[in-house]
């Protein structure tokens, strides 16, 4: 009888051994398009109330280093930002009245196509119409540099270890899988 309970034991430690230590080992992989632009953007931003910015216009241009911010003024002055110092302006978190300017400028210009610029997925962002002056322009922007930006961008698989049960990266039970689509314009 004692046998027999002891039998019954090595078998459901072995069962939950192979469950626990091989599941540890075995990584889970999902496949996800990863969508780069390939061309560069030149966005212009246009102060409508002070301190508040709308997106005036957005082109494509060829070279993705030639991507600029331009910042028009209700004082008439223009300023003109590099996708780095855009990056840099939204990330510091300075109350001098000069970077919050200067921020409003970057933030409204992150929420149109230039977020892709700044590091936004073009695979699950896509621009918010209320940062343009008008839905006439988000239009018009979305048909051409939009467009002209998602034809052009590269493509490519990439595997990412899948979060969830068998997973040597997370002990949370379930699963989950992203599904991304490209911005259309």
């Amino acid at each position: 009888m004692k046998i027999k309970w002891i039998f019954y034991g090595l078998i459901a430690a072995a069962v939950l051994a192979l469950n626990f230590c091989g599941s540890d080992n075995v990584e889970e992989y999902t496949t996800e398009e990863v969508v780069t632009p390939t061309q560069g953007l030149v966005t212009t931003v246009k102060e409508v109330e002070s301190g508040q910015f709308k997106i005036e216009d957005e082109q494509a241009v060829d070279d993705v280093t030639a991507s600029q911010i331009i910042a028009k003024y209700m004082d008439n002055t223009i300023d003109t930002f590099t996708v780095e110092e855009a990056k840099a302006a939204v990330a510091d978190t300075s109350s001098h009245p000069t970077h919050q300017r200067r921020s409003s400028v970057m933030r409204m210009a992150s929420y149109g196509l230039m977020g892709y610029m700044m590091g936004r997925s073009m695979g699950s962002y896509r621009p918010n119409a209320s940062a343009y002056v008008d839905q006439n322009t988000y239009n018009r922007v979305s048909n051409s540099a939009g467009q002209s930006l998602n034809r052009t961008a590269t493509r490519t698989q990439v595997s990412r270890p899948k979060s969830g049960f068998g997973s040597s990266r997370s002990g949370s039970s379930g699963s989950s899988t992203r599904s991304t689509r490209s911005y259309g314009g």
